[in-house]
């Protein structure tokens, strides 16, 4: 789409969602399910439908509620590890957080304080079942799309990294927390990563981005094992937080790449053995995700449906698709469609 409809259409979602807070619902939020709508909006956006963007807003805003943010508690030195540290997973310092990232992005510029801010969440990446990592990456591709970004895209970006450091979760706590998530430990799978991501680990000898499209494939082969009837959205995340980490991977330096694949790959595997089952083996696709027709369908029916993980995980299919032509991404896309409501259709 040309850029100034994308600039243009981000900026009216960005502004119409300023003053949100980071969690679904009204009242001043502290926990929930995270605010969706800056990231949907910008998937839409990429995809081409920047004139549905403000009423996709005002839709989200109505059936979800946006929130308020948490009132400030105290300052943050970004400079003292003794005043930053043990605030990360404070979800009551989420404004402080975002206070912090304002700051350093208007006195560093939006790319050194991601660099800078980078390796210190990088340990936490489960937050918020990922949306830290990718809200941050969608307020990245935002920032690069465009020549000159704007203070509500800069402001966006802080956003997410505060989102990223109210939610951190360091990995010691990574299953004990997400097993909570469903309620029991019963249901963990016992897949051991070094098996689960074999043939993602073995990419690495070619690239980090290799592999990371590889273990992006592996948690789409892997989703169309949910069946109806349970949540189907933290796994959703086991294709888009790596696709999205591909988004900011070319943005950070390259010592970066290694440690930030190792962590998404950790964090993938807490959400599919907590929220794919046990052990099931990958199904057979429902529709052929090499069709060029049926990729087109798929991304449609997600746009006119709507929900926000349909959009993103369809836009990350296509973006995915684009570089590391494999039918699992768009096998994926259309399973979350149908998990999420949508009526299913297939090809031969």
């Amino acid at each position: 789409m040309p850029e100034a409809q994308y600039d243009d259409a981000v900026n009216e979602a960005l502004e119409r969602l300023e003053h949100a807070g980071f969690f679904f619902g009204h009242g001043n939020q502290l926990r929930g399910f995270a605010i969706h709508a800056p990231m949907g909006a910008e998937a839409l956006a990429t995809l081409g439908h920047g004139d549905r963007v403000p009423a996709w807003v005002d839709w989200y805003a109505g059936l979800r509620g946006l929130g308020e943010p948490p009132d400030r508690l105290a300052p943050l030195d970004p400079d003292d590890a003794a005043s930053w540290r043990p605030a990360l997973g404070e979800t009551r310092r989420l404004t402080d957080w975002a206070v912090l990232f304002r700051r350093q992005i208007d006195e560093l510029g939006w790319h050194e304080t991601l660099v800078r801010w980078w390796p210190r969440l990088t340990p936490g990446m489960l937050a918020g079942l990922t949306h830290g990592l990718i809200r941050t990456a969608h307020a990245v591709r935002g920032i690069a799309t465009v020549d000159t970004p704007s203070e509500l895209q800069l402001h966006e970006l802080a956003n997410g990294l505060a989102f990223w450091a109210g939610m951190y979760q360091p990995p010691s706590s990574a299953m004990a927390r997400g097993a909570k998530v469903v309620g029991t430990v019963k249901t963990l799978g016992r897949r051991p990563a070094s098996k689960l991501f074999a043939a993602a680990d073995a990419k690495l000898g070619t690239s980090v981005d290799a592999a990371l499209a590889e273990l992006t494939a592996i948690g789409a082969g892997h989703y169309v094992t949910m069946q109806p009837g349970g949540n189907p959205v933290p796994a959703v995340h086991t294709v888009t937080a790596p696709a999205a980490l591909r988004m900011v991977l070319p943005h950070l330096p390259a010592e970066f790449a290694r440690p930030s694949y190792e962590a998404v790959r950790d964090v993938s595997g807490t959400l599919l053995n907590i929220f794919t089952g046990r052990g099931r083996r990958p199904a057979e696709p429902a529709v052929d995700g090499d069709d060029p027709d049926v990729q087109r369908q798929i991304i449609e029916r997600a746009v006119e449906m709507r929900d926000e993980h349909a959009i993103k995980i369809s836009e990350a299919a296509r973006r995915e698709y684009a570089v590391n032509p494999d039918p699992r991404y768009f096998a994926a896309a259309h399973h979350a469609y149908v998990l999420l409501g949508g009526r299913p259709f297939g090809v031969s």
